[in-house]
């Protein structure tokens, strides 16, 4: 049997995918990183103690947490103090109103019944209704007219109904409720009755045929209770409260704290270690995740994964460290804006999201604030997107505050919490000033992380943008004629990247410095030569097509003897592509005498472009220089030459590498010809008689009597007409 070879790191590492290594890399210590920080934070504050021992040291909470015990006892003391809700039955009252009916019915019909003698009467009566008065008083009773009975009879059923009223109460079903009614019904018997034996009637019947009609409702006590209980709000500890102070008794409650706080040492528990490694490991996966599906070329570009990584792992660090008010509201907006400005405003969001979540974990907020963290940071990302000057960053530090605090509010409001309380509006007052602080931070340490990493910024491309920076400078003076052409190259690619949702400051701020190496032989490029004696007339085709394309290598140094970030240079070394310097190679061919021209020795030496901005950079510069050359610059014409020149670039190979398509070339060839349509534009050409007419106003002060104010623009406008129609 053969056995197998024993696998080994180096051919694991070996069969990742070409310049991924340093990726896994990274990945791996963010997560390490990570879950020593989660550990870390479980174990650091744990003690070993017991219920009634001696607190050995003082002992406070390591994040905010809900203290179930204090939160059980209060509530249930809430839900103690509601009474036993008794609900009314009104089927009672009618059976009772009937009976009264029915027995003063009897009464009548005895009353009635004069053969049969009026003690016999009195007899049957209190055996029908025994309610316990004398004989004598029935008799009484007994010979009362017919509408004293029915007096009687309304007496005894307004006390009654008032008693038993669902109004009233109604009766309760123990002995001091019925007792209180018998009391009360006694005293109105009193009021309607004057004559002694009428009142014992009325007052003996009515107790005779009072009942209980008001029961316990306990399906509805308990919903009342339940409600008085949920409305107690759950007692709080808060970040950095004292928990355990030396040398106190550990009682139950405190005990049964600790444990909730994870602050109870029982031995080693790899479980911390375990967790924090485990949710290490799905942070990295969600960022990484993200990465592979939206932004896959990053996964290849190591500065911006320790950016990411550095910054993700010192988020959660200052979540746990930090201890100043309303740091909470800090960390997560600051390190979003940090990564869309440095990365990526995608992966920002996202990071935003596992941040906010992480550093709740990490210093016990609730899910209050994890939820105000991360609405902040999506508004820092939103606001950064245009972060290129410094009122912006005001703009961005209100645009967090005001979203901290709307959404904070918003929330305390369905927590039923009020304003007014002190603790509530310094929470809002805090949430909205650390927009400003977590923008102004994020400005501040961004460029630490800038330079290092070569990585550029909106702020620093615009910087860049300066006249006065000295690279400009330096292509201003020795080369202005480049320098326009350039200024107009980055104009198009501009629009034309706009257009295509590419970025468009990156894409015109390269195309300004692009031909910074033409400055090293000015006068070798026709854009400076200015009508002048043309140098390559006296040199041969190969040595001219070294010189051209040398300017890419000239660029490139001077861009790094300058610091331009690498994503500038990058423009520099691919706006050519591997394109064929075709003018010095057919005239190379024209002048071969048999020994053969090799077209490889007359292309650029590359690389081709990389992104979809250099991409349009070169676009922009070819259809720019042979526009330029058009003798009648008709917008078909322009139109023409612009998609002649994306077709050749396209069918050389030199976009195989840009992410561009169809769709983005046709929007990029519209966008150049309306650009370029306005910029060389036919001017009108004025008749000869009306040119002799404003040379005339110039020396003599007017046209056609005319104040020489008019004439003096038309002069303006023509002059410059002609010199552009002439370019």
């Amino acid at each position: 049997m053969k056995r197998e070879r024993p696998i080994r790191f180096g051919r694991i590492w070996d069969a990742l995918p070409p310049r991924m290594a340093p990726a896994f890399l990274i990945a791996g210590a963010v997560w390490i990183a990570i879950g020593a920080i989660f550990a870390a934070n479980l174990y650091s504050q744990r003690v070993s103690v017991q219920v009634g021992d001696t607190a050995p040291r003082s002992v406070y909470a390591p994040f905010n947490v809900v203290n179930q015990g204090a939160t059980e006892r209060a509530r249930r003391q809430a839900a103690n103090r509601v009474p036993v809700v008794y609900v009314t039955n009104p089927k009672i009252l009618k059976v009772v109103q009937r009976t009264v009916s029915d027995d003063f019915a009897s009464i009548a019909n005895l009353s009635a019944d004069t053969v049969v003698p009026l003690s016999a009467r009195a007899a049957e009566a209190s055996a029908l209704m025994p309610i316990g008065v004398p004989r004598s008083v029935w008799a009484g009773v007994l010979q009362l007219s017919p509408g004293a009975q029915l007096a009687l009879q309304s007496s005894v059923s307004v006390i009654l109904e008032g008693v038993l009223s669902a109004s009233n109460g109604g009766v309760r079903d123990t002995q001091g409720s019925l007792t209180d009614a018998k009391t009360l019904m006694a005293t109105q018997a009193a009021t309607a009755e004057s004559a002694p034996g009428l009142r014992l009637f009325v007052t003996d019947m009515t107790s005779a045929l009072l009942q209980p009609n008001s029961f316990p409702n306990m399906t509805l006590t308990n919903q009342r209770r339940l409600q008085a209980a949920s409305s107690v709000p759950a007692v709080r500890v808060s970040k950095g409260a004292q928990v355990l102070t030396k040398n106190d008794v550990v009682t139950p409650a405190k005990y049964q704290l600790l444990q909730e706080l994870g602050l109870l040492n029982q031995g080693f528990d790899p479980g911390p270690a375990a967790g924090g490694l485990l949710f290490g490991l799905v942070v990295v996966a969600v960022l990484g995740g993200y990465l592979y599906e939206f932004r896959r070329q990053d996964l290849q570009r190591t500065p911006q994964l320790l950016i990411m990584g550095i910054l993700t792992v010192a988020g959660l660090l200052a979540a746990e460290t930090l201890g100043l008010p309303g740091s909470d509201f800090v960390v997560v907006p600051a390190a979003s804006v940090m990564l869309a400005a440095l990365v990526d405003p995608g992966l920002a969001i996202v990071a935003a999201g596992v941040l906010a979540f992480s550093t709740g974990i990490l210093s016990g907020t609730d899910l209050t604030t994890g939820l105000v963290a991360f609405f902040g940071a999506v508004a820092g990302v939103i606001g950064v997107r245009r972060l290129s000057a410094r009122y912006d960053v005001v703009r961005v530090a209100f645009l967090v505050g005001v979203v901290n605090l709307l959404t904070l509010l918003g929330l305390d409001f369905v927590e039923g919490l009020s304003v007014l309380d002190v603790p509530v509006w310094q929470q809002l007052a805090w949430a909205f000033f650390d927009g400003g602080i977590a923008s102004m931070l994020a400005v501040g340490v961004a460029p630490f992380l800038e330079a290092p990493f070569g990585v550029v910024t909106a702020m620093r491309l615009v910087e860049l943008t300066n006249p006065n920076q000295p690279l400009l400078r330096k292509l201003l003076i020795e080369a202005p004629g480049t320098y326009q052409h350039a200024i107009l190259v980055g104009n198009l690619a501009e629009a034309a990247t706009e257009a295509v949702g590419g970025n468009s400051l990156l894409a015109r701020v390269g195309a300004i410095y692009h031909d910074v190496g033409k400055t090293k032989r000015p006068y070798f490029f026709i854009d400076n030569q200015f009508g002048a004696e043309n140098p390559h007339d006296k040199l041969s085709p190969s040595l001219s097509a070294l010189i051209i394309s040398s300017h890419v290598r000239d660029g490139l140094e001077l861009a790094q003897q300058h610091r331009l970030p690498r994503a500038i240079q990058d423009f520099i070394a691919q706006h050519h592509g591997t394109t064929l310097i075709r003018y010095f190679y057919e005239r190379a061919r024209d002048r071969d005498t048999g020994e053969g021209v090799e077209e490889v020795d007359f292309r650029y030496d590359g690389p081709k472009p990389q992104s979809r901005e250099t991409a349009i950079v070169m676009l922009a510069d070819a259809s720019e220089a042979t526009t330029r050359a058009l003798r009648t610059p008709t917008p078909d014409a322009i139109e023409q030459v612009v998609r002649r020149t994306i077709k050749e670039r396209l069918e050389d190979g030199q976009l195989d590498s840009a992410d561009l398509t169809l769709r983005d070339l046709d929007l990029i060839a519209r966008t150049f010809t309306r650009v370029l349509t306005g910029v060389f534009h036919q001017r009108v050409e004025y008749p000869d008689p009306v040119l002799k007419e404003i040379e005339r106003s110039r020396r003599g002060g007017g046209v056609g009597g005319k104040p020489s104010g008019v004439a003096g623009p038309l002069g303006g406008n023509g002059a410059s007409g002609a010199e552009g129609g002439t370019r």
